[in-house]
Protein backbone atom coordinates (compact mmCIF):
# COMPACT_ATOMS: atom_id res chain seq x y z
CA UNK A 1 0.00 0.00 0.00
CA UNK A 2 1.31 3.46 -0.90
CA UNK A 3 2.79 5.47 1.95
CA UNK A 4 0.87 8.48 3.26
CA UNK A 5 2.10 11.82 4.52
CA UNK A 6 1.29 10.72 8.08
CA UNK A 7 3.56 7.67 7.62
CA UNK A 8 6.44 9.95 6.68
CA UNK A 9 5.78 12.15 9.71
CA UNK A 10 5.68 9.14 12.05
CA UNK A 11 8.92 7.63 10.75
CA UNK A 12 10.72 10.98 10.85
CA UNK A 13 9.37 11.79 14.31
CA UNK A 14 7.95 15.15 13.24
CA UNK A 15 4.52 16.66 12.63
CA UNK A 16 2.65 16.37 9.33
CA UNK A 17 2.92 20.18 9.06
CA UNK A 18 6.70 19.87 9.09
CA UNK A 19 6.56 17.25 6.32
CA UNK A 20 4.32 19.59 4.27
CA UNK A 21 6.77 22.48 4.73
CA UNK A 22 9.62 20.29 3.47
CA UNK A 23 7.58 19.09 0.48
CA UNK A 24 6.52 22.62 -0.45
CA UNK A 25 9.84 24.25 0.46
CA UNK A 26 7.95 26.79 2.55
CA UNK A 27 8.37 27.92 6.14
CA UNK A 28 11.25 27.23 8.51
CA UNK A 29 12.40 23.66 9.09
CA UNK A 30 15.63 22.90 10.94
CA UNK A 31 18.38 21.15 9.01
CA UNK A 32 18.10 18.13 11.31
CA UNK A 33 14.34 17.73 10.81
CA UNK A 34 14.62 18.35 7.06
CA UNK A 35 17.16 15.51 6.79
CA UNK A 36 14.90 13.21 8.82
CA UNK A 37 11.93 13.95 6.56
CA UNK A 38 13.94 13.45 3.36
CA UNK A 39 15.34 10.20 4.71
CA UNK A 40 11.83 8.96 5.60
CA UNK A 41 10.52 9.95 2.17
CA UNK A 42 13.32 7.98 0.54
CA UNK A 43 12.87 4.94 2.81
CA UNK A 44 9.10 4.81 2.30
CA UNK A 45 9.34 5.73 -1.42
CA UNK A 46 6.68 8.36 -0.70
CA UNK A 47 5.11 10.00 -3.77
CA UNK A 48 2.88 12.91 -2.70
CA UNK A 49 -0.13 13.67 -4.88
CA UNK A 50 0.09 17.05 -6.52
CA UNK A 51 -3.41 17.91 -5.35
CA UNK A 52 -2.45 17.21 -1.74
CA UNK A 53 0.69 19.24 -2.17
CA UNK A 54 -1.26 22.25 -3.43
CA UNK A 55 -3.82 21.96 -0.67
CA UNK A 56 -1.05 21.69 1.91
CA UNK A 57 0.50 24.86 0.57
CA UNK A 58 -2.70 26.73 1.31
CA UNK A 59 -4.09 26.82 -2.24
CA UNK A 60 -7.59 25.65 -1.36
CA UNK A 61 -9.48 26.79 -4.46
CA UNK A 62 -8.52 27.41 -8.08
CA UNK A 63 -10.46 30.22 -9.74
CA UNK A 64 -11.20 29.23 -13.33
CA UNK A 65 -12.44 31.47 -16.13
CA UNK A 66 -14.68 29.94 -18.80
CA UNK A 67 -14.28 32.27 -21.79
CA UNK A 68 -16.18 32.30 -25.07
CA UNK A 69 -17.13 34.47 -28.04
CA UNK A 70 -20.39 36.42 -28.21
CA UNK A 71 -22.60 33.65 -29.57
CA UNK A 72 -21.41 30.89 -27.24
CA UNK A 73 -21.26 33.27 -24.25
CA UNK A 74 -24.96 34.04 -24.74
CA UNK A 75 -25.71 30.32 -25.03
CA UNK A 76 -23.85 29.53 -21.81
CA UNK A 77 -25.63 32.36 -20.01
CA UNK A 78 -29.15 31.31 -20.95
CA UNK A 79 -28.66 27.57 -21.61
CA UNK A 80 -30.33 27.97 -24.99
CA UNK A 81 -28.67 25.14 -26.94
CA UNK A 82 -28.25 21.40 -26.57
CA UNK A 83 -24.49 21.25 -27.13
CA UNK A 84 -22.40 23.85 -25.30
CA UNK A 85 -24.83 23.89 -22.39
CA UNK A 86 -24.06 20.20 -21.82
CA UNK A 87 -20.30 20.77 -22.24
CA UNK A 88 -20.50 23.54 -19.63
CA UNK A 89 -22.34 21.26 -17.20
CA UNK A 90 -19.48 18.76 -17.52
CA UNK A 91 -16.96 21.51 -16.76
CA UNK A 92 -18.88 22.64 -13.67
CA UNK A 93 -19.38 19.07 -12.48
CA UNK A 94 -15.65 18.34 -12.49
CA UNK A 95 -14.76 21.69 -10.97
CA UNK A 96 -17.22 21.29 -8.08
CA UNK A 97 -15.53 18.01 -7.16
CA UNK A 98 -11.97 19.33 -7.43
CA UNK A 99 -11.71 22.65 -5.59
CA UNK A 100 -12.17 24.73 -8.74
CA UNK A 101 -14.50 27.72 -8.79
CA UNK A 102 -15.93 28.50 -12.24
CA UNK A 103 -16.75 31.98 -13.53
CA UNK A 104 -18.14 32.76 -17.00
CA UNK A 105 -16.78 35.71 -19.02
CA UNK A 106 -16.81 36.91 -22.64
CA UNK A 107 -13.37 36.35 -24.16
CA UNK A 108 -13.25 40.06 -25.04
CA UNK A 109 -13.44 41.12 -21.38
CA UNK A 110 -12.06 38.82 -18.70
CA UNK A 111 -10.10 39.35 -15.46
CA UNK A 112 -6.40 38.53 -15.62
CA UNK A 113 -6.04 37.44 -12.01
CA UNK A 114 -7.62 33.99 -12.32
CA UNK A 115 -5.65 30.76 -12.03
CA UNK A 116 -6.49 29.29 -15.44
CA UNK A 117 -8.82 29.55 -18.41
CA UNK A 118 -11.04 27.32 -20.55
CA UNK A 119 -11.78 28.85 -23.96
CA UNK A 120 -15.02 27.28 -25.16
CA UNK A 121 -16.39 27.12 -28.71
CA UNK A 122 -15.50 27.26 -32.37
CA UNK A 123 -15.43 31.07 -32.34
CA UNK A 124 -12.13 31.00 -30.44
CA UNK A 125 -9.30 32.30 -32.65
CA UNK A 126 -5.55 32.87 -32.46
CA UNK A 127 -6.02 36.44 -31.22
CA UNK A 128 -8.09 35.16 -28.28
CA UNK A 129 -5.33 32.70 -27.40
CA UNK A 130 -2.63 35.39 -27.62
CA UNK A 131 -4.54 37.73 -25.32
CA UNK A 132 -5.25 35.00 -22.78
CA UNK A 133 -1.65 33.78 -22.85
CA UNK A 134 -0.50 37.25 -21.77
CA UNK A 135 -1.80 36.41 -18.29
CA UNK A 136 0.86 33.72 -18.01
CA UNK A 137 -1.80 31.28 -16.81
CA UNK A 138 -2.60 27.84 -18.30
CA UNK A 139 -5.34 27.62 -20.92
CA UNK A 140 -7.27 24.82 -22.62
CA UNK A 141 -9.46 25.12 -25.72
CA UNK A 142 -12.77 23.25 -25.71
CA UNK A 143 -14.34 22.18 -29.03
CA UNK A 144 -11.73 24.10 -30.98
CA UNK A 145 -8.28 23.32 -32.40
CA UNK A 146 -6.00 25.94 -33.95
CA UNK A 147 -3.35 24.46 -36.24
CA UNK A 148 0.18 25.59 -35.48
CA UNK A 149 -0.72 27.34 -32.22
CA UNK A 150 0.27 24.42 -29.97
CA UNK A 151 -2.21 25.06 -27.20
CA UNK A 152 -3.95 22.36 -25.18
CA UNK A 153 -7.35 21.45 -26.59
CA UNK A 154 -10.16 18.92 -26.25
CA UNK A 155 -12.23 18.12 -29.33
CA UNK A 156 -14.42 15.38 -30.81
CA UNK A 157 -13.09 13.20 -33.63
CA UNK A 158 -15.41 14.38 -36.38
CA UNK A 159 -13.15 13.15 -39.16
CA UNK A 160 -13.41 9.56 -38.00
CA UNK A 161 -17.18 9.85 -37.58
CA UNK A 162 -17.68 11.41 -41.00
CA UNK A 163 -15.64 8.72 -42.75
CA UNK A 164 -17.63 6.02 -40.99
CA UNK A 165 -20.97 7.66 -41.87
CA UNK A 166 -20.14 8.13 -45.56
CA UNK A 167 -18.93 4.54 -45.81
CA UNK A 168 -22.24 3.40 -44.31
CA UNK A 169 -24.17 5.33 -46.97
CA UNK A 170 -21.94 4.11 -49.79
CA UNK A 171 -22.37 0.52 -48.64
CA UNK A 172 -26.10 0.90 -49.32
CA UNK A 173 -25.46 2.00 -52.88
CA UNK A 174 -25.98 5.72 -52.17
CA UNK A 175 -23.43 7.64 -54.24
CA UNK A 176 -24.75 11.18 -54.67
CA UNK A 177 -24.00 12.34 -51.14
CA UNK A 178 -24.08 16.06 -50.35
CA UNK A 179 -22.50 17.74 -47.32
CA UNK A 180 -24.05 20.73 -45.55
CA UNK A 181 -21.69 22.31 -43.04
CA UNK A 182 -21.22 25.35 -40.83
CA UNK A 183 -18.29 27.83 -41.01
CA UNK A 184 -15.08 25.93 -41.74
CA UNK A 185 -13.16 28.24 -39.39
CA UNK A 186 -14.73 26.08 -36.67
CA UNK A 187 -12.52 23.02 -36.23
CA UNK A 188 -15.48 20.72 -35.63
CA UNK A 189 -17.14 21.58 -38.95
CA UNK A 190 -13.83 21.49 -40.84
CA UNK A 191 -12.88 18.13 -39.35
CA UNK A 192 -16.20 16.56 -40.37
CA UNK A 193 -16.07 18.20 -43.80
CA UNK A 194 -12.54 16.84 -44.37
CA UNK A 195 -13.71 13.35 -43.40
CA UNK A 196 -16.62 13.61 -45.84
CA UNK A 197 -14.36 14.75 -48.71
CA UNK A 198 -11.77 12.06 -47.96
CA UNK A 199 -14.35 9.25 -47.91
CA UNK A 200 -16.05 10.43 -51.10
CA UNK A 201 -12.80 10.85 -53.03
CA UNK A 202 -11.46 7.52 -51.81
CA UNK A 203 -14.58 5.88 -53.26
CA UNK A 204 -14.16 7.74 -56.55
CA UNK A 205 -17.10 10.14 -56.14
CA UNK A 206 -17.22 13.91 -56.45
CA UNK A 207 -17.84 15.78 -53.16
CA UNK A 208 -20.41 18.58 -53.18
CA UNK A 209 -20.91 20.87 -50.18
CA UNK A 210 -22.93 23.91 -49.10
CA UNK A 211 -22.40 26.24 -46.13
CA UNK A 212 -25.30 26.65 -43.71
CA UNK A 213 -25.65 29.90 -41.75
CA UNK A 214 -27.48 28.82 -38.60
CA UNK A 215 -28.19 32.35 -37.38
CA UNK A 216 -29.66 33.59 -40.67
CA UNK A 217 -31.08 30.14 -41.54
CA UNK A 218 -30.40 30.00 -45.27
CA UNK A 219 -31.43 26.34 -45.57
CA UNK A 220 -34.40 27.04 -47.85
CA UNK A 221 -32.09 28.77 -50.32
CA UNK A 222 -29.56 25.92 -50.06
CA UNK A 223 -32.16 23.28 -50.87
CA UNK A 224 -33.51 25.32 -53.79
CA UNK A 225 -29.99 25.73 -55.16
CA UNK A 226 -29.20 22.05 -54.61
CA UNK A 227 -32.33 20.83 -56.41
CA UNK A 228 -31.99 23.25 -59.32
CA UNK A 229 -28.28 22.71 -60.02
CA UNK A 230 -27.57 19.20 -58.77
CA UNK A 231 -30.90 17.48 -58.57
CA UNK A 232 -32.20 15.24 -55.83
CA UNK A 233 -29.25 13.67 -53.95
CA UNK A 234 -29.20 10.13 -52.61
CA UNK A 235 -28.19 11.39 -49.16
CA UNK A 236 -27.32 14.48 -47.15
CA UNK A 237 -24.66 14.48 -44.46
CA UNK A 238 -25.13 17.42 -42.10
CA UNK A 239 -22.09 18.54 -40.10
CA UNK A 240 -24.41 19.10 -37.15
CA UNK A 241 -27.93 18.01 -36.24
CA UNK A 242 -29.41 21.47 -36.71
CA UNK A 243 -28.31 21.53 -40.36
CA UNK A 244 -29.53 17.97 -40.93
CA UNK A 245 -32.92 18.65 -39.32
CA UNK A 246 -33.45 21.85 -41.29
CA UNK A 247 -32.51 20.07 -44.53
CA UNK A 248 -35.02 17.36 -43.71
CA UNK A 249 -37.76 19.91 -43.03
CA UNK A 250 -37.11 21.79 -46.27
CA UNK A 251 -37.06 18.60 -48.35
CA UNK A 252 -40.27 17.34 -46.73
CA UNK A 253 -41.92 20.71 -47.42
CA UNK A 254 -41.14 20.07 -51.10
CA UNK A 255 -42.72 16.62 -51.01
CA UNK A 256 -39.52 14.57 -50.67
CA UNK A 257 -39.86 11.38 -48.61
CA UNK A 258 -37.18 10.64 -45.99
CA UNK A 259 -35.42 8.19 -46.16
CA UNK A 260 -37.00 6.52 -49.21
CA UNK A 261 -35.88 9.26 -51.59
CA UNK A 262 -33.12 10.94 -49.57
CA UNK A 263 -31.23 9.56 -46.56
CA UNK A 264 -30.13 12.11 -43.96
CA UNK A 265 -27.42 11.85 -41.30
CA UNK A 266 -26.57 14.50 -38.72
CA UNK A 267 -23.85 15.01 -36.12
CA UNK A 268 -23.95 15.80 -32.36
CA UNK A 269 -26.98 13.79 -31.15
CA UNK A 270 -28.76 16.73 -29.55
CA UNK A 271 -32.03 15.95 -27.75
CA UNK A 272 -34.16 17.11 -30.69
CA UNK A 273 -32.55 14.60 -33.04
CA UNK A 274 -34.57 11.74 -31.57
CA UNK A 275 -37.83 13.72 -31.78
CA UNK A 276 -37.86 14.43 -35.52
CA UNK A 277 -40.10 12.50 -37.90
CA UNK A 278 -38.46 10.31 -38.96
CA UNK A 279 -35.98 10.24 -36.07
CA UNK A 280 -32.55 11.49 -37.13
CA UNK A 281 -29.62 9.14 -37.68
CA UNK A 282 -26.60 10.91 -36.21
CA UNK A 283 -23.30 10.69 -34.36
CA UNK A 284 -23.22 11.10 -30.62
CA UNK A 285 -20.60 13.53 -29.33
CA UNK A 286 -19.85 12.94 -25.68
CA UNK A 287 -20.44 16.54 -24.72
CA UNK A 288 -20.46 16.23 -20.93
CA UNK A 289 -17.29 14.13 -21.11
CA UNK A 290 -15.66 16.79 -23.29
CA UNK A 291 -16.22 19.34 -20.53
CA UNK A 292 -14.94 16.98 -17.84
CA UNK A 293 -11.80 16.07 -19.80
CA UNK A 294 -11.03 19.73 -20.53
CA UNK A 295 -11.40 20.74 -16.88
CA UNK A 296 -9.24 17.79 -15.80
CA UNK A 297 -6.56 18.78 -18.29
CA UNK A 298 -6.57 22.34 -16.94
CA UNK A 299 -6.20 21.02 -13.39
CA UNK A 300 -3.14 19.01 -14.49
CA UNK A 301 -1.62 22.17 -15.94
CA UNK A 302 -2.38 24.11 -12.79
CA UNK A 303 -0.48 21.48 -10.83
CA UNK A 304 2.42 21.60 -13.32
CA UNK A 305 1.72 18.02 -14.33
CA UNK A 306 2.41 16.90 -17.93
CA UNK A 307 2.99 20.46 -19.17
CA UNK A 308 3.63 19.63 -22.85
CA UNK A 309 0.59 20.75 -24.90
CA UNK A 310 -1.74 17.98 -26.04
CA UNK A 311 -4.68 17.62 -28.40
CA UNK A 312 -7.23 15.27 -26.85
CA UNK A 313 -9.79 13.86 -29.29
CA UNK A 314 -12.89 11.95 -28.18
CA UNK A 315 -14.32 9.35 -30.57
CA UNK A 316 -17.98 9.66 -31.54
CA UNK A 317 -20.64 6.94 -31.60
CA UNK A 318 -22.95 6.17 -34.55
CA UNK A 319 -26.63 6.38 -33.59
CA UNK A 320 -28.75 4.52 -36.14
CA UNK A 321 -32.32 5.83 -36.45
CA UNK A 322 -34.99 6.11 -39.17
CA UNK A 323 -33.83 9.05 -41.34
CA UNK A 324 -31.33 7.00 -43.33
CA UNK A 325 -31.19 3.64 -45.09
CA UNK A 326 -28.04 2.69 -43.15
Amino acid sequence: MAAKLSDVAKLAGVSTATVSRVLNNSGYVSRSNREKVLSAIDELDYRPSRVASFLASGKLVFNIGVLSGKRVFKILQDGSDQFYTVVYEGIKEFCRANSMKVCLFPVSDFPENLDGYLLVGGETNESDVRETRKTGKPIVLVDQYLAGVKVDCVVSDGYDGAVYGIKQLLSRGLKRIVNIHGPLSHFGFKDRYDGYVSAMEAAGFLPRAYEFDEEKDNMSAIIDLLLSRYGLPDAIFGCNDTAAIRAMEELQARGVTIPDEVSIIGFDDIVNSAATSPALTTFKIFKREMGVVAARRLLNLLMHSEPHPVKISLFTEFVRRESSLT
